[in-house]
């Protein structure tokens, strides 16, 4: 059994999940790692909780049927000193989508495939909090924009 890292203090880590089980699971292992959960189904209130409340962590569902996840990534990134500097984790079930150094090209930390598995969960946590180095800001807009370009343009054609 992988246990956790020992912190000095409970790591604040905000999650996006619009599946009510996959909320109910990341809550679920979120306590027994003893850290404090702000779990949200839609990225605006997510987005919005980012801009009022500090956090060591995102992790976010970027293929959101209510909303487009690398929408509120950008908001996130784009929110004065904290955006750039927190890490945030893209989370699919679609490991098609993009390769995890696609993600980290755009700016993420990482990337987290579905279905949420509490050893999976607390090592990807552990690994991105250790190796995390934000990226230059406008590096990032640039790549986000690009892989959205390019992910459009392959849904167009299926």
């Amino acid at each position: 059994m992988y246990a956790p890292q020992n912190r000095r203090a409970p790591l604040r880590i905000l999650c996006i999940e619009e599946d009510p089980i996959q909320r109910k699971l990341l809550q679920a292992c979120l306590e027994v790692m003893g850290a404090d959960a702000l779990i949200f189904p839609r990225p605006l209130d997510a987005v919005w909780t980012f801009r009022k409340q500090p956090v060591d962590l995102v992790f976010m569902d970027i293929d959101q049927h209510i909303a487009n996840g690398l929408t509120a990534f950008e908001a996130i990134r784009a929110t004065p000193v904290r955006g750039k500097t927190v890490p945030i984790m893209a989370v699919t079930e679609n490991e098609c989508r993009w390769s995890e150094q696609d993600y980290r090209d755009a700016g993420f930390a990482g990337l987290f495939l579905k279905p949420v598995e509490p050893t999976r969960l607390f090592r990807a946590i552990d690994d991105v909090l250790a190796r995390w180095n934000p990226p230059e800001l406008n590096v990032v807009r640039r790549n986000v924009k690009e892989k959205s370009r390019t992910f459009g343009h392959a849904n167009q054609a299926r």
